[in-house]
């Protein structure tokens, strides 16, 4: 009872501060952190070929990254300065290249491409229930003329204080992290196969279970971690997961099962995608099939997603915002 009680006054008083900020005609600045890079490496070989690549702005000019119900009270900067999509998304996924020793190299010169094509965090909030902010990001790459549109879409972190930058952290930053390691992720797994060594996955496994013992609120970090792990040997743990009560844990190891497990999760997220309580848990579900890639999986999410094109509810809103390349 006790816990009910604080969150609802934890609601109240952000719902205030939306109101006093809804109330004047001023936007307030949102302080973007460096993206924070992967700590582990994918164990490479034949490190020495390098692929080149180069990127290209695809991002339509004065893009606007927040939208949604709280455009016109936020916008982000880093630095004291605005951000620039298109070279803030860059450089990070570069960094993010780096720290997981995925053999680019820039180049001008190559028919080898990365196409930044979407940047956008969408807010919304009604009076006494939760914030949802959905952070997505799309890009085409192109790498020895094979094409693939590569998507990632978070729900927003759990916030983990009520301070100003500790919310900033929750619902921008983390996210934006997470969407920069699943799209390096998805690369990896398309055009190299490089993988964590068992090693790091064990030790992944047991800080995962030891934060679950200590009910630490950052657990589902180290679980996308787990996902984007690119080795089959995290994908029992994943399974588990997926099953747990806790909300993040349980969404992410849904969200990430089919980036990992491929086909033979199919049936096992449809059934999650079918009978979840809560929208999220369905949602992520059916966008982990999409994860997986196949032609059998692309027809069934673009079969679902017909339900929702003319749809007037929230979460039909936001479906359509996730699965809007299928309608």
């Amino acid at each position: 009872m006790k816990n009910k009680i604080n969150l609802i006054m934890k609601i109240s008083i952000v719902f205030a501060i939306v109101l006093s900020f809804q109330a004047c005609s001023l936007k307030f600045p949102a302080e973007l952190r460096e993206v924070e890079q992967s700590k582990n490496s994918y164990d490479i070989k034949n490190s020495k070929i390098k692929t080149e690549i180069k990127f290209i702005n695809k991002i339509p000019k004065n893009n606007k990254v927040i939208i949604g119900q709280l455009k016109d009270m936020w916008y982000l900067q880093q630095n004291k300065k605005d951000i620039k999509s298109y070279s803030f998304i860059k450089e990070a996924l570069i960094n993010e290249f780096k720290a997981r020793e995925l053999p680019f190299n820039e180049s001008l010169h190559t028919e080898n491409s990365i196409n930044l094509e979407k940047f956008k965090i969408h807010t919304s909030n009604i009076f006494y229930s939760p914030f949802v902010y959905l952070s997505m990001l799309e890009v085409t790459v192109n790498i020895n003329g094979k094409e693939k549109k590569i998507n990632a879409v978070v729900k927003r972190a759990k916030f983990s204080g009520w301070s100003q930058q500790a919310i900033w952290d929750s619902v921008y930053n983390e996210p934006i992290m997470i969407l920069i390691k699943e799209i390096t992720a998805k690369i990896n797994k398309e055009y190299f196969g490089y993988r964590l060594s068992d090693k790091k996955v064990n030790e992944l496994i047991n800080n995962i279970e030891k934060a679950i013992e200590t009910e630490d609120e950052k657990v589902y970090l180290q679980i996308y971690e787990l996902g984007f792990s690119n080795n089959k040997k995290a994908l029992d743990k994943l399974i588990s997961y997926s099953q747990m009560g806790n909300e993040y844990i349980k969404m992410t190891a849904i969200s990430v099962l089919g980036l990992l497990g491929g086909e033979s999760q199919f049936e096992y997220l449809v059934t999650k995608y079918r009978t979840s309580k809560l929208w999220q848990d369905r949602a992520f579900a059916l966008k982990a099939i999409s994860d997986i890639g196949t032609q059998k999986t692309e027809s069934f999410v673009k079969n679902e997603s017909k339900q929702f094109k003319n749809v007037d509810t929230r979460e039909a809103k936001w479906y359509r915002m996730m699965f809007n390349r299928y309608m």
